[in-house]
């Protein structure tokens, strides 16, 4: 299998680069001498140019290894052979003759953006193997003369200070800049102090400031602080340091890690594995370069960055390989599989362990220990580059760092809609789409054919590691993913979200959840309800109320894995063995187990499908280009690949309405434990419909349950009166309940009654309120502005009966500026006054007839209410109308007035709410009086009195 070249790994573990507007201009040769202010402190010319010199040696040393590895090391005199053949074949493919229009055929210049920064890689490959001790070509003079040559021809042609930058700014920006610090920093002392300078002016003028967001900032500023030890100018490695300042804070939208671990760029796209990986890198480079110099990284924030490798990375890595699904369009890139793709982040994560606090680096060392212990292609100690591979082996040789055990654990990252279940011996990760997140980006000729992967695309990783590499994009067929229901042979809008809101999902113990979709693909009509419940050693899928009126044959792929080489990997069908031959197809009727054997050991799969089914199965040899996926010029390859795969689906036929469908996965099971579990399953489905879905396995205790709508609806012994996933575990001597709010959008209260008695409360977190513990157990749970995250309370099952809490009395006023706020046509405003309840009231800015805004109001109990607003005197205000969930309480009322009163009480109409819960209350805009110059309303607070 390709592995990635020299100039790729460089880019994306240790590569690191400058963008400052004040580039160092020596007079004369490198200029060690020339005196320098580091951030206030007085030093003596010679001292700094020391520090700067020390820096610069150890960023080298990142980059080629220094001069003191074991050059007999097997592993290490592999690299350095990649890294001169790397070098070789870029110097060989150089055009050196007088007149080119290009150094390379693969980078023509003028309109081709990308062939700027591959050139200045081609370039770099050759700096790197002239001085990485034990190349062949170490020192070569012909190699340096060619090499200069090459850097001043594109100096005075293409990239230099006033040159045009044409098409993408990355590669001006980022890119070519990135590979050329690497360059200045390798040749330092081969190359003139006018060339230092020219080169240096060149990178300041494309990329001067540290100005944008996510990784790109981080790439910004590792231009800058490279750029900065490069020319010795203290002002650019500080500016590259603390423009890392702004990455390090979690965010709760936009670009930029999520407290759950998520990472988001381009606003709504999944991308830990893709930018995140990037700014992971970058970050660890600098601080692990910086570490105790005048620069040394000391933001605060900056230990978020330790706890990254825990949320948002360890999850995600299943025995050194990084998932698809977090990868964005870089999936699509031909020599970077998932494999590949992790070793940015093993390599970021071991520099870390540098500068860590004791108790993290250890964690840090026993991840990577037991992630290469697990690398069977050794990948990483294959493509790393040198000095971490002895990083790496220094850790593998350790006796004190023990190798962590598989990771056990069940992860909802609301804020990238993604999945993750890890199993002993399994990994399944789920990948959707919302109204929140894209379904798939698909920019710059890249990941061409990702329609469905946010369609709820499953993954199921065992010891077949090369299931999602070797190929696996290119050959599969992208039209029938895993997990997916899709209209037949259809493709998608990319860069879109759909319209639904409601995807995510609960988990309970940390080890078992539920994650469910509401699936509606953009331009279609397509739409359906998707549950995925994970236990200990099945996952149940779940599908309802999928319906259609687009004309096209509707289907579920159960599976669509990737077989041996021979293709010949044994189905079995309720025990009886199918044909092997490519080409075989059938539909299977009332069909109970399948049964696939693995391409090694450790990685069958059982399919239970509960009650029977109808499944179409397909045998097939599928062939394909990573061209298909990825035309830009830097990742295309047009080399034609066949593998063989093994498919499985419901056809739910042109136009269902109300179809539906269930399936248990058995990963690492054999044919006769198929069977043994099919006669006896663990699971029973209690529900699959379009207003719940609920699993619960009898041997664990625990219950899965996704709610679809705002209604009150019973499922698996519990009632919701919202939209929410649930779990709910029992044992002997308790039960846990788990709730999350995964539309996003319930700005209030869940209330939910378990329909057994409790004898009184463990725990709870403080966003549950325990409502009553008999002869049922109610509670409501605060999910205004979660963000999709769950809640937690435990309940005793014995011991004495406590008495039930108290009744949760109705506020005595609701202040207009705390109400959490569901959805407004128009700004609101608060304004402090003394003369307000709270001291503060809230400014509604209307400004035309039906503009509203609408409250989350959370009613304990049930009753007859009159609704009051207290209402400030303005000759702005308009005529308001107030209603409940959609239902006027009384009549328009004048919210204008002219008598001296500053303030007063307008009693709208009265409201039964039928039982406690979260109600949205609106105001909205009917017109206004004669004499009033707006539609506007400042109101201090709302008032229910029972009526």
């Amino acid at each position: 299998m390709f592995k990635i070249a020299t100039t790729r790994v460089a880019a994306a573990t240790a590569l690191i680069v400058f963008t400052g507007a004040s580039a160092f201009v020596p007079t004369a040769a490198h200029a060690h001498t020339m005196p320098v202010s580091a951030l206030g402190v007085t030093a003596s010319a010679s001292t700094a140019a020391e520090e700067f010199d020390t820096l610069r040696q150890k960023y080298v040393t990142m980059l080629t290894g220094g001069a003191s590895y074991n050059a007999s090391d097997p592993d290490i005199v592999s690299r350095v052979a990649a890294i001169t053949a790397d070098g070789q074949t870029s110097w060989d493919s150089l055009k050196k003759v007088a007149d080119r229009n290009r150094l390379w055929d693969d980078s023509p210049l003028g309109n081709d953006s990308a062939s700027v920064t591959r050139s200045y890689q081609h370039l770099r490959d050759m700096a790197l193997a002239y001085t990485t001790a034990g190349s062949t070509l170490q020192g070569n003079a012909q190699l340096k003369t060619d090499l200069v040559d090459g850097l001043d021809w594109m100096h005075s042609r293409v990239y230099y200070s006033g040159a045009k930058m044409y098409q993408n700014w990355w590669h001006w920006q980022i890119g070519a800049p990135l590979a050329l610090n690497d360059i200045i920093a390798l040749m330092y002392n081969e190359l003139t102090s006018t060339q230092i300078s020219n080169y240096l002016a060149a990178i300041a003028y494309a990329q001067p400031t540290v100005a944008m967001s996510g990784a790109n900032r981080l790439w910004e500023s590792q231009v800058i602080a490279i750029s900065g030890i490069n020319g010795k100018d203290a002002a650019r490695v500080a500016a590259g340091r603390d423009g890392l300042s702004a990455l390090y804070p979690y965010v709760r939208s936009g670009d930029g890690f999520y407290q759950d671990g998520s990472f988001v760029q381009h606003n709504s796209y999944a991308y830990n594995g893709g930018y995140g990986a990037s700014l992971l890198s970058g970050i660890a480079d600098l601080m692990y370069v910086l570490d105790g110099s005048s620069w040394d990284v000391a933001d605060p924030n900056s230990v978020n960055a330790f706890q990254w490798v825990y949320s948002a990375y360890e999850p995600f890595i299943y025995k050194g390989n990084l998932m698809d699904m977090v990868r964005g369009r870089e999936m699509s890139r031909y020599g970077i599989q998932d494999d590949d793709a992790a070793v940015s982040v093993l390599s970021s994560i071991i520099r870390l362990s540098s500068v860590a606090p004791p108790a993290d680096a250890l964690a840090f060392k026993s991840m990577i220990k037991g992630w290469l212990a697990s690398d069977v292609d050794k990948t990483f100690l294959s493509a790393a580059p040198v000095d971490l591979i002895v990083s790496a082996k220094a850790i593998l040789d350790d006796v004190s760092v023990t190798p962590r055990e598989e990771l056990v654990s069940n992860r909802q990252f609301t804020g990238i809609d993604r999945t993750v279940h890890l199993r002993p011996g399994f990994g399944f990760g789920i990948s959707m789409a919302s109204s929140r997140i894209g379904a798939f980006e698909s920019i710059n000729s890249e990941n061409n054919k990702g329609w469905h992967t946010g369609d709820g695309m499953t993954y199921l990783y065992n010891d077949d590691l090369s299931q999602f590499h070797d190929d696996f994009w290119p050959t599969v067929d992208s039209y029938r993913l895993p997990g997916t229901t899709v209209l037949k042979n259809t493709t998608q809008t990319p860069n879109t979200r759909t319209d639904k809101s409601w995807v995510g999902g609960a988990s309970i113990q940390g080890q078992y959840g539920v994650t469910g979709m509401e699936l509606h693909p953009i331009g279609r009509n397509l739409e359906g309800k998707k549950s995925w419940f994970m236990f200990d050693d099945e996952v149940v899928a779940l599908g309802a109320g999928i319906t259609s009126t687009d004309g096209i044959d509707t289907e579920t792929i159960v599976e669509n894995r990737k077989l041996n080489d021979a293709g010949d990997n044994t189905l079995t069908v309720d025990g009886a063995t199918e044909p092997s031959t490519q080409g075989w197809s059938e539909v299977v009727t009332d069909v109970t187990t399948m049964h696939l054997a693995g391409s090694v050991p450790g990685s069958d799969v059982g399919y239970y499908f509960p009650g029977g089914a109808t499944v179409d199965a397909l045998r097939e040899q599928r062939t394909g280009t990573w061209k298909q996926l990825n035309s830009s010029s830097a990742w295309a390859n047009s080399t034609s690949i066949s593998k063989n795969y093994l498919s499985l689906a419901f056809d739910h036929g042109a136009n269902p309405t109300g179809a539906g469908y269930s399936y248990v996965l058995l990963p690492n099971k054999t044919s006769a434990q198929v069977g043994e579990y099919a006669a006896t399953p663990d699971v029973d489905i209690l529900v699959n419909s379009e207003s719940a879905q609920a699993v619960r396995e009898n041997g664990l205790g625990v219950t899965g349950i996704n709610f679809w709508k705002d209604e009150p609806t019973s499922a698996g012994g519990v009632t919701s009166d919202k939209k929410a996933s649930v779990m709910v575990s029992e044992s002997a001597d308790s039960v846990e309940l788990s709730v999350a709010d995964p539309t996003q959008k319930n700005t209030g209260q869940i209330y939910l009654t378990l329909d057994r008695a409790v004898t009184g409360v463990i725990s709870n977190d403080p966003e549950v309120t325990v409502l009553q513990y008999a002869p049922t157990a109610k509670v409501k749970v605060n999910v205004n502005a979660a963000g999709g995250k769950d809640f937690n309370v435990k309940f005793s099952l014995s011991g004495a009966q406590q008495d039930n809490p108290g009744p949760v009395a109705v506020p005595s006023v609701y202040e207009a500026e705390s109400l959490p706020i569901n959805t407004l046509s128009r700004s609101v405003t608060p304004y402090t006054d003394a003369n307000a309840s709270g001291g503060k009231k809230l400014g509604l800015n209307n400004n035309a007839v039906g503009e509203y805004v609408e409250f989350s109001v959370d009613v304990p109990q049930a009753g007859t209410y009159d609704l009051t607003t207290r209402a400030f005197r303005s000759g702005a205000n308009g005529i308001y109308q107030l209603s409940v969930n959609g239902t006027n309480a009384g009549t328009p009322q004048d919210l204008y007035w002219t008598t001296s009163v500053n303030q007063k009480d307008v009693l709208f109409g009265s409201y039964t709410f039928p039982a406690p819960g979260s109600y949205l209350v609106r105001l909205t805009t009917t017109g206004k009086n004669g004499s009033a110059s707006g539609y506007r309303a400042f109101l201090d607070y709302l008032k229910l009195t029972p009526a």
